[in-house]
Formats: structure tokens, sequence, C-alpha cells
């Protein structure tokens, strides 16, 4: 039997996603423990996708932290936190008479989250600016730890926030937008949306959010950005996320990573953050396999031909979303715009009805939107992807 090429072995393992244990951090010796939590978790989240029965959403959010932490988070005393922010809501909209108004509960959750008030223990949620992207304790990120110290970024808040909506019964979506995430329910007539920023305390225009993150018209049409994701669709960006957690956590690219990231794909062959994790984990494999064949004295060009073609077809297939990277001068701005525009909570004996406060905020937004364009927003035409585009997480909100 004719013996193939070491290299055509290599790309085998590539092609068909074998884990080939590359480290993609350096790497650290395999934790047992942690590795039996990321199959518990990712279990528990598979069975729910594939059962007819409705998302137990709280349950989902709370796996991958579990797996991450350990046995110190406990889910009953977080469904217990869960159970006394939701009886707080309600007892403010009944307090507030917002049980007849369109809207009264998002009214009542956007107050929750912004000002003080008894229902938060006088203690508003602020942005993470210290480490808002979780580099230096991946926890920051978390739903357990907002929570905790009512301190997050635009993955927590927005996640708290739709898990209170559950909770009291309210409709609520989270919606994408690069390097980002928010909150969208409909508005008073039913037909329109309010996009809730939690990180700024804002409720911006969809132009504004779509021009000042670059979003393409060929992403809104397909759904990657500014859609109303709910329960199923944030179900897979949690498997998406449990997988960068064990990346970050194990340090290597092992088969529980695998199954995350195929698991979304096979459900939504076009979900970004999968393809872009997926393309990454991918590109780490195949820097690994290249210094083997060089430390061998082994030819790397029919290799990297090989390679060619199956991150040409990845990278068309990200593409095809509609996604393009975000301007640097945008992301910027964002960061910027976050640090120095972060709304001054009023004076208690300032403090005007909650109901005008919650519409109030149109022309805050108004002239918050003409400053940021007048200040930040020039066109710049995005240089052509390379042949192997790796994809990290970037920083901001």
């Amino acid at each position: 039997m004719r013996r193939l090429p070491i290299y055509r072995l290599l790309l085998f393992g590539v092609s068909c996603l074998a884990p080939a244990h590359a480290a993609s951090d350096g790497g650290q010796p395999a934790d047992t423990t942690a590795l039996f939590r990321y199959e518990r978790a990712y279990d528990e989240m598979a069975a729910m996708l594939d059962s007819s029965d409705s998302v137990c959403l709280k349950r989902a959010v709370f796996l991958p932290e579990w797996a991450y932490v350990g046995d110190e988070l406990n889910y009953n005393i977080y469904c217990a936190r869960l159970d006394t922010m939701a009886a707080a809501l309600r007892a403010f909209i009944a307090a507030n008479r917002l049980d007849d108004a369109p809207i009264g509960a998002h009214i009542a959750l956007f107050e929750f989250f912004v000002r003080p008030y008894a229902m938060n223990g006088y203690k508003p949620f602020d942005y993470e600016f210290e480490d808002c992207d979780g580099e230096v304790d991946f926890t920051n990120t978390f739903v357990t730890k907002l929570m905790r110290t009512h301190s997050g970024q635009c993955r927590s808040l927005p996640l708290l926030y739709k898990l209170l909506a559950n909770e009291i019964g309210a409709e609520a979506y989270i919606a994408y937008a690069p390097c980002h995430t928010f909150v969208r329910h409909r508005d008073e007539t039913g037909e329109g949306w309010i996009n809730v920023e939690l990180t700024s305390r804002n409720l911006p225009r969809d132009e504004f959010i779509i021009e000042t993150m670059g979003i393409t018209q060929e992403a809104i049409d397909k759904g990657t950005y500014m859609k109303p994701c709910g329960d199923r669709e944030i179900l897979l960006s949690l498997l998406v996320e449990m997988a960068s957690g064990y990346l970050k956590k194990i340090g290597y690219i092992d088969p529980p990573v695998w199954r995350c990231i195929e698991t979304v794909l096979t459900r939504d062959s076009t979900h970004l953050t999968a393809l872009m994790v997926k393309s990454n984990c991918l590109n780490a494999i195949a820097q690994q396999q290249l210094r083997r064949l060089v430390e061998r004295g082994l030819p790397v060009e029919p290799f990297v031909e090989q390679l060619r073609a199956i991150f040409s077809e990845l990278n068309g297939r990200i593409d095809r979303t509609g996604y393009v990277e975000m301007p640097e001068h945008l992301r910027e701005a964002s960061r910027r715009a976050i640090d120095a525009e972060m709304m001054p909570l009023p004076s208690e004996e300032a403090t005007p009805p909650v109901t005008k406060m919650y519409f109030g905020f149109l022309s805050f937004i108004s002239s918050f939107e003409r400053i940021w364009s007048e200040k930040f927003f020039v066109n710049n035409s995005s240089a052509a992807a390379p042949w192997a585009r790796p994809w990290t997480r970037p920083s901001g909100p």
C-alpha cells in the first residue's frame, strides 16, 4: 500500500477537524474536572436544541459560566437572585402603575439598570471599564459576576436584561452588531423597534448603530446583525461562547470545542461567530503543522496550497454573511464615546416620572448622534482580506 506524504496526513487532520491538541494560548495540562463540566454543559445545551420544548435560557446562560468557574457557582443561588430581582421589578411596575402601559415592563427594566432604586439596592448597573473584554479575568464577561457586583459589559448586561424580561413576562430580544450586543423590544405601537443600549444607558436609533458600527446592508438582510434573536438563537451563540471559554480555560483545541462549533453550524451554517472561531482554530492547527513540516525538512508548498483552498471556502462563507472588518476609527470612537458619554445619573430631588425619563432620552440620543457623526464618522474603505484570515475577539464593549 502506497504511503501518503506526511503533509497529506496532516491536512486530513485539519480538514476533518481533528482535535490535533493544538495549543491556543500556550496551553497547559488538561483539567479533567473542567473537561467533565464542559462535557456536561454541552450535553444539556445540545439537548435543549434537540427538544421541542422551550429553551430554559437562564439554565443555558448559567452552564458555560459554571463550566469555566466550577462548583463555586451554585445554580440555586443564581436562580434565587433572579427571582429576587424579578419580584422587585413586579413591585415597581405595580407601584408606578406601569401594568397598563404598552411597554411598561421595559420602562421598569431600563430604570432597574440605569438608576438607583430600592429594587436594585440603590446601585445601578455600571460598565466594566477596566477589563471589558475579559482578557485579564474572563469572568468579567459573566452574568453571574454582573448580578453580584452590578458591573458588566456588552455581553452580560443585555443577557441579564433578557433573563429578567423572561421572568416578568416581557418580550425582549438580543441583537448583535460588530463587537457588540444589545437589547431590542417592540415599541408602544407593537410595530416598530426600540434599541436598548445598557453600556451607555441610552436608546439609539437603528441608523445610529448601523453608521457608527459600519454595518452593511447585506449583513442586515442576512440576519447577521440587527436581527432580534429569540431564546434558541441566543442558545447557539452561548454554545460558541462556551467553546471560546474552553479555549481560554484549557488552552487546547479539543473535541469539546469542535462539538460546540459544529452543533451551531449544523443548525445555522451562516452563524458568523461560529465560522470565525472555526477559522481561528483551523489557523492555529495549520500553523502548528507547518512548523512540524519545516522542522522535519519536508516540503510545505503542497500543504500550503491545500490550506488555501480550505480557508478560501471558509472565508467565502464568512464574507457571504455580509461581515466586514469594523474600521479602527469606528472601534476607537465606540470606546471613547462610552467613556465620555455615560449619562450622568440625576439627583434624587430632580427625579422625573419614569415614563417621562424613558422617552426623554430621545432628545439626548439626537444630540449624541449628531456629535458622534461630526467628531468621528469618516469614510474608510476596507482592505482585502488575506487568504488565511485569523480572527480574534476584538476589544471593546
